[in-house]
């Protein structure tokens, strides 16, 4: 007989974490079902309104309890990534079984002493505010940046022993401006792609007169104050529509015969591609080499 599923103890002074009981079923009944969940002695519940609640049998495959520290706990869905907290709103699909359910059946497991019905089958659930519309929660706001990897790209194109990797030279025409030449570049790279990679282009720290060159060359281009973050991704404000900021830095300073150049994108909280460049003047235009250096995440 299977053990019910319980996160790991994080030590003898703390309260056991919640256990987690499944429904060992193959029937999903299809209900939509919401309420806060809450906890009561070993197991959780879902109240609906205060002191009705019901004892949740989830139907989800990879639901399991994690913790966050010596005394707190989450519930974690690891195959939609939901992360719940106690006391957090949901709703999903399931169903309340009979008062008279046998839990031990249902469950396959011992089913703790001071866990109660009545039940209610659980899965596929999202977090929900009945005070918004569709019941939809404001998206939480992007995580803060990691440490900067402009600089570091930067320096590394400065390194003049560099021996690694480098890609094909590219002429960038018509172009007085070396980093209007790094912004042409990186959106060479991303006007033709379709699908997923497919978006609108936001330039960062890019004027007006800049911008405006390279709407002629490239179509329609805004500034990073037309886009936004929306549930991880950066979207165009105006429409909703898929977005993605667009960087180039670069760095003259020196002797040395070449700029050091940063470019790239980003596109979600774990979307960007950015990398190192060495930029010479070349006729009326620049040349652009890219190394073997970049920053993927």
């Amino acid at each position: 007989m299977d053990e019910p599923d319980i996160g790991e103890q994080p030590g003898s002074v703390a309260p056991p974490l919640p256990v987690i009981l499944k429904d060992r079923g193959t029937i999903r009944m299809e209900a939509l079902v919401s309420g806060r969940i809450t906890r009561a002695g070993s197991c959780l519940y879902l109240e609906q309104s205060a002191g009705q609640r019901a004892l949740i049998l989830w139907a989800d495959e990879d639901v399991q309890v994690a913790t966050l520290d010596e005394s707190d706990w989450l519930v974690n869905n690891y195959t939609s990534g939901l992360r719940i907290r106690e006391g957090e709103m949901v709703r999903g699909g399931g169903g309340f079984y009979p008062r008279d359910a046998d839990l031990l059946a249902l469950t396959g497991n011992e089913v703790p002493a001071d866990c109660t019905g009545p039940a209610v089958q659980l899965y596929e659930i999202a977090k929900y505010d009945p005070a918004k519309p569709d019941g939809i929660p404001d998206p939480p706001p992007p995580p803060p940046p990691g440490p900067s990897t402009d600089n570091m790209l930067l320096s590394q194109a400065f390194d003049e022993h560099w021996d690694g990797q480098r890609g094909p030279r590219r002429i960038i025409s018509g172009i007085a401006d070396p980093r209007e030449a790094m912004f042409a570049y990186v959106l060479q790279d991303y006007e033709v792609r379709e699908g997923d990679m497919h978006a609108h282009f936001c330039l960062r720290g890019a004027n007006d007169d800049l911008r405006n060159r390279l709407t002629r060359r490239f179509g329609q281009l805004f500034s990073d104050s037309d886009c936004s973050w929306n549930d991880g991704g950066v979207i165009l404000s105006r429409n909703g529509e898929k977005a993605m900021f667009i960087d180039a830095r670069i760095d003259c300073s020196g002797n040395r015969g070449f700029c050091a150049g940063f470019g790239g994108t980003t596109y979600g909280n774990l979307g960007a591609e950015h990398g190192a460049y060495r930029v010479r003047s070349k006729g009326d235009g620049w040349e652009i080499e890219k190394l073997g250096l970049s920053v993927v995440s």
